[in-house]
């Protein structure tokens, strides 16, 4: 508990510094070294900010602590092996990372920050929670959703992609577990009124009936069983079975990758925008959920007259182009739902 506290008091007082240092904007990132905060190169234990300093661009790290690296993340390490070491570096120059195929929501936040876990003298491409912990913060834009991407230095498939992980966005900053040997850097996107009437309270849960009406977050991150709603377009229902489960749910607008997704050739007219579910069990994403891990429904408004079905299809790069597939759909009280939404994918209602 004492680290922990230890750890908020650091943060925040690196957090102070950049906010004086650059008017309000909680960015480490575009700060000249004059200005960059405290630097924070050994493991934390009474924080002193009467001073600043440039920080190091990159860090050899053999003890638990938290570490400011250069300006640009915090890296927090927290060992529970002996015999691990970790190197953070700022990730400069970004020419390879620039390179790296990015089909997330918004834009990368360049630099990043490079992290490369050691076990033994060895490299470990993902470290064990059994050796510790390990978690990597940015500054949050507050104009924006942030969420941390990274990439593996040596992934299995050959093939570098920016993956996201479950994102934690608190007092100006972004933080995700890093234990990855890879480069962290953020992502951003301002939040898009997808438009439309609202349907049932479900969709809109601060919906009054009167007045105009504000559409919930077009992005959230969910740790927690319960009914959740993103930017009036769809909501999810889950009941998690087991602990370490998570799930990101967006809105997925119309673009060229989902519009170039084969639809069956039937009487179902498909309406964008849908919604975007990943799964994660351990910040790990998974393809698919069982009923020992949980339950997961999706839900979308239904259209008068129309006779709806949800679509979804996958997004695990295993097929170049996957088809929309449908799901079982029940509909009742102005509701379209699949109690199945078991897969990480992008998920839609289509009409007839």
């Amino acid at each position: 508990m004492k680290k922990y506290i230890q750890m908020i008091v650091a943060l925040v007082i690196v957090l102070a510094v950049i906010w004086v240092a650059q008017g309000g904007i909680a960015w480490a990132s575009g700060l000249p070294a004059s200005e960059q905060p405290v630097a924070f190169s050994e493991p934390i234990s009474a924080p002193d900010a009467s001073g600043l300093a440039s920080p190091p661009l990159a860090i050899d790290i053999t003890d638990s602590g938290i570490y400011n690296v250069g300006g640009i993340c915090i890296f927090e390490a927290n060992y529970t092996s002996t015999d691990l070491e970790d190197k953070a570096d700022a990730e400069i120059p970004v020419d390879e990372s620039s390179k790296v195929p990015f089909l997330g929501v918004g834009r990368l936040f360049f630099p990043g920050c490079h992290v490369v876990h050691y076990k033994d003298g060895e490299v470990v491409r993902e470290m064990s929670a059994k050796d510790g912990k390990w978690k990597v913060c940015f500054g949050a834009n507050l104009d924006m959703k942030t969420k941390i991407y990274y990439y593996l230095d040596d992934p299995e498939s050959g093939a570098a992609v920016w993956i996201p992980l479950p994102t934690t966005v608190k007092n100006g900053l972004a933080c995700a577990d890093a234990p990855f040997t890879g480069v962290y850097m953020p992502a951003g996107k301002t939040v898009r009124n997808p438009g439309g009437s609202p349907g049932d309270r479900i969709l809109f849960p601060g919906a009054s009936g009167r007045g105009s009406v504000v559409p919930p977050p077009s992005d959230i991150t969910i740790n927690e069983s319960g009914t959740y709603a993103v930017g009036g377009v769809c909501a999810v229902i889950l009941d998690y079975h087991i602990s370490g489960l998570s799930d990101n749910l967006h809105v997925e607008f119309p673009t060229k990758d989902n519009q170039i997704v084969p639809f069956p050739e039937n009487e179902d007219l498909l309406y964008l925008p849908g919604c975007h579910l990943l799964h994660y069990r351990d910040a790990q994403i998974k393809q698919e959920m069982t009923r020992e891990e949980g339950d997961w429904e999706i839900c979308f408004a239904t259209r008068p007259g129309k006779e709806m079905t949800i679509y979804f299809y996958r997004d695990d790069n295993s097929d170049i182009n996957p088809p929309w597939v449908a799901l079982d759909t029940t509909t009742d009280k102005g509701l379209a739902c699949a109690p199945l939404a078991d897969y990480s994918g992008v998920y839609a209602p289509a009409g007839k």
